[in-house]
């Protein structure tokens, strides 16, 4: 991974907007040339992040997503920061709004859940376990179809998920009472088409149709 100087890292986001930031400092930056600059810390001193950063994470995952086909960020470069202790990800960001803000102007219907449902279950299938992947991080594209973004909390499998972990996946879904609600109006068409698109066992939908339901209550 290549460094920047500070001097570099000064031009790079002069006139940058600011996305997201926290008591620490900016998270993502939108820059001049329309790219976005998403910027990782450290923690933690005894941390796996020293040795695997997530920065490089979240440019692996958006890689082997690409390879999926299934739709995210385009990676343009990644490097170190020193001057300010962190790693740094460019990147092309995806058009489209996140589903809770495409849901606030317009209503969930039908053929939407049902694409959303699909689109979670070929996720499973192909072996995607995001466990960040509250609606915030999905994307609405133009064409209705959907993408993902802040992909750095990820592991791919190259078999699809089982069960248990896909149960799993769907109680980090469904951790927001406000995220809850905007798909409860379609909860069935939802449920319906990721059962159709799922290549687990009619005994393993029945249970996991099972769980899903306790989740939205």
């Amino acid at each position: 991974m290549e460094s920047i100087s500070n001097s570099e890292y000064r031009l790079l986001s002069k006139g940058a907007g600011i996305l997201s930031k926290d008591n620490k400092g900016d998270k993502v930056l939108h820059l001049r040339d329309g790219s976005l600059l998403k910027l990782f810390r450290i923690k933690h001193l005894i941390s796996t992040a020293r040795f695997y950063p997530y920065s490089l994470r979240f440019v692996n995952n958006a890689k082997k997503l690409c390879v999926l086909n299934i739709p995210t960020v385009e990676i343009i470069k990644y490097f170190k920061i020193p001057s300010i202790n962190r790693t740094a990800v460019q990147y092309r960001k995806l058009e489209g709004e996140t589903l809770p803000t495409y849901l606030s102007h317009k209503k969930l219907t039908e053929e939407l859940a049902q694409k959303f449902g699909s689109f979670i279950a070929t996720l499973h299938n192909k072996g995607v376990y995001f466990r960040s992947i509250h609606l915030e991080n999905v994307i609405v594209l133009p064409d209705e179809s959907f993408g993902l973004i802040d992909v750095s909390d990820m592991k791919i499998f190259s078999h699809s998920l089982s069960l248990w972990m896909r149960n799993g996946n769907f109680r980090h879904l469904t951790r927001y009472e406000t995220h809850r609600d905007l798909l409860k109006s379609a909860l069935i068409p939802f449920i319906q088409a990721y059962m159709r698109q799922s290549n687990i066992s009619k005994r393993q939908s029945l249970k996991l149709r099972q769980r899903l339901l306790k989740h939205f209550r």
